[in-house]
């Protein structure tokens, strides 16, 4: 509580300056407290009177000295409870001023000994602020000296009466300038001094509430970090793994440990996350960073996070490394972390073990390969029937019923091939897909793939052209299998490139290897979209975009023949330029092991979930 009574560190209001003047060198003394001096040494001045000491006295003087005093007590004691102005607190001492002269008068003038009482109202008057107080109180005192010689009870003798007479008042004068401006200045230091205290009790409050505040979100913080670790440690299922810019890791929760068989000592600030990845998957998402438009750094660690690293959500499979070396599949989302500035402080793996999941989409593949299989037989039984009704010339069909059998055949023959591509997803997922391989001279191959595409590529206002550089170049392989692969990549090429485009058809031998090249003119595909492209039913932003039909199987199919060739694919785009597809395979060279037979890859079962090139 501030001195006034309100609460500490509350703003308080200007006082009025009487108020304020009744500081000063009293300090906060009430107007009795001011006048006992004055009322304790006319009662010693009355002792002195009565004693047998001798004073020449007039008791009238005397007694209304004595009255003046005691009603001046009287006033300062009532006074705090009265509504008049703080001005009439002067009354006090100027009255004081009256009984000292009445005193001194009646006590005989100029040799009365009680003449230094009136220094008593000298100092209250002359401590209040103003010339004014220093002219009420030097009058005073010219009263005071002057009223014995005024009432003839004291005369005039000798020059040193008449240097008295002037020099006194002239004396006391210069005390009441002095103790004046001394009030001033002790009064300026107490102003400063409660200007101090206030803001010293605000700051207190200040603190007080800042304290609270802070208990508060210390507990708050408490709670908060109990919960993390409650559900930190209770993420038993998902493997947490920070890192730093450079791939060093940083953090470790207990799920990470239970998958990955790890401490948290053996690992944080010890491996690099690029440690826990098998090293054929970083190396073929590298080649994508290398080959695609955007390029890469080449580091391990930059594989992983390009991605993340551009802003993008990155949610992919990879395959995670056990301490024991045993791998499993793993569905691992990547983020960036961010610093108090907003720059990249590091990143954050979350993986989830897919191995159940895996099993369960053989399953469900063994299945989708079972249904397509049973749906191939009605399909083609009613092709067969279109073709009949269509070819028979002794009941041939109208105008219209011609129609509707087109429809027909046109929409059976594009269901018989979703389920032929259903089909074959199928088997790749189950480990049952085979092909039988022969040398095959690749420049008739594209010849015609080629021709096959050429209606499209008319009706779609697509110019294709052919580039082959050797047409004698061999490949070991199933030209029905390859054959596929390069009829989806030039569709998707085709439909991806707007009226007025070019596609076009490349075959290239460099040593050892050969390269077939679709390149086109068209949308192009984000860079960050590349590594998902042979997801299975996975679109391009592009492709939803500018409504290019299709069900997102073509490039799965393909990286599993090309997979099963032993080759590979590279692929490089930029938005809105146009895209580049190509397929690397050995060479077959005269002389080699024919290579006849069959191939059984069931080490592709999860191309659809694999990273293109």
């Amino acid at each position: 509580m501030s001195e006034d009574g309100g609460p500490a560190g509350a703003s308080n209001p200007p006082r009025d300056r009487s108020v304020q003047r009744r500081v000063g060198v009293f300090g906060t003394w009430s107007p009795l407290l001011k006048q006992g001096p004055a009322l304790l040494a006319f009662l010693l001045a009355n002792a002195v009177v009565l004693s047998p000491v001798g004073v020449r006295t007039d008791w009238t003087l005397v007694a209304a000295a004595d009255a003046i005093v005691v009603l001046a007590t009287v006033f300062a004691a009532v006074l705090p409870r009265l509504r008049i102005a703080a001005g009439w607190e002067l009354a006090i001492p100027i009255a004081t001023f009256a009984a000292v002269a009445l005193l001194r008068t009646g006590t005989g003038g100029q040799a009365s000994p009680f003449g230094a009482l009136l220094v008593i109202p000298l100092v209250w008057i002359a401590s209040e602020p103003g010339v004014r107080n220093v002219l009420i109180a030097s009058a005073g005192v010219a009263v005071t000296i002057s009223l014995p010689f005024v009432m003839g009870v004291s005369s005039v003798e000798n020059a040193a009466d008449i240097v008295r007479l002037m020099y006194t008042p002239v004396a006391f004068t210069i005390a009441a300038v002095l103790i004046n401006h001394i009030a001033r200045l002790v009064d300026r230091r107490i102003e400063r001094l409660e200007e101090t205290t206030a803001k010293g009790e605000r700051l207190v409050a200040s603190l007080e509430v800042l304290n609270s505040e802070a208990r508060t979100r210390e507990r708050k913080t408490r709670k908060a970090n109990q919960l993390l670790d409650e559900v930190w440690n209770a993420i038993s299922g998902h493997a947490i793994i920070g890192t730093d810019v450079s791939g060093r890791i940083t953090v470790w929760n207990p799920g990470a440990e239970s998958l990955l068989g790890y401490s948290s000592a053996e690992v944080i600030g010890q491996m690099q996350i690029t440690d826990l990845h098998l090293a054929s998957e970083i190396r073929e998402e590298l080649r994508l960073l290398t080959t695609g438009d955007a390029g890469g750094s080449g580091t391990d660690f930059e594989g992983l996070v390009r991605t993340a690293r551009g802003g993008f959500r990155d949610v992919r499979d990879w395959t995670y490394l056990r301490r024991d070396g045993s791998e499993f599949p793993a569905q691992v989302s990547i983020a960036q972390r961010f610093n108090e500035d907003g720059d990249t402080s590091g990143f954050i793996f979350v993986a989830t073990d897919e191995t159940d999941a895996r099993e369960i989409e053989r399953l469900k593949d063994e299945f989708a390969g079972l249904i397509s299989h049973e749906l191939r037989t009605p399909l083609s039984s009613i092709l067969g029937y279109v073709e009949l009704l269509s070819d028979d010339d002794d009941q041939p069909l109208s105008t219209q019923q011609s129609r509707y059998i087109e429809v027909v055949d046109r929409n059976a023959r594009r269901l018989l091939k979703l389920v032929g591509d259903l089909l074959f997803t199928a088997q790749v997922g189950s480990g049952r897909f085979t092909i039988e391989t022969d040398p095959v001279m690749v420049g008739q191959l594209l010849e015609a793939a080629a021709e096959s595409a050429y209606p499209a590529a008319d009706a779609a206002g697509v110019e294709l052209r052919t580039v082959i550089s050797d047409s004698t170049v061999l490949v070991d392989a199933d030209s029905t299998r390859l054959g596929q692969a390069v009829d989806n990549l030039l569709s998707n090429a085709i439909k991806f490139t707007p009226r007025g485009g070019s596609v076009a058809l490349e075959l290239a031998a460099d040593g050892d290897e050969v390269r077939i090249s679709v390149t086109d003119t068209g949308y192009g595909i984000a860079s960050h979209e590349l590594h998902r492209l042979s997801e299975r039913f996975f679109r391009a932003t592009t492709a939803t975009k500018h409504a290019v039909p299709g069900v997102g199987l073509g490039l799965t199919i393909t990286k599993a023949i090309v997979t099963a060739h032993g080759g590979r694919i590279d692929i490089s785009s930029t938005l809105g330029a146009g895209t580049t597809m190509a397929i690397a395979l050995p060479r077959f060279h005269r002389g080699s092991s024919d290579g006849k037979g069959a191939s059984d890859i069931a080490d592709v079962g999860t191309v659809g979930a694999d990273t293109v090139g």
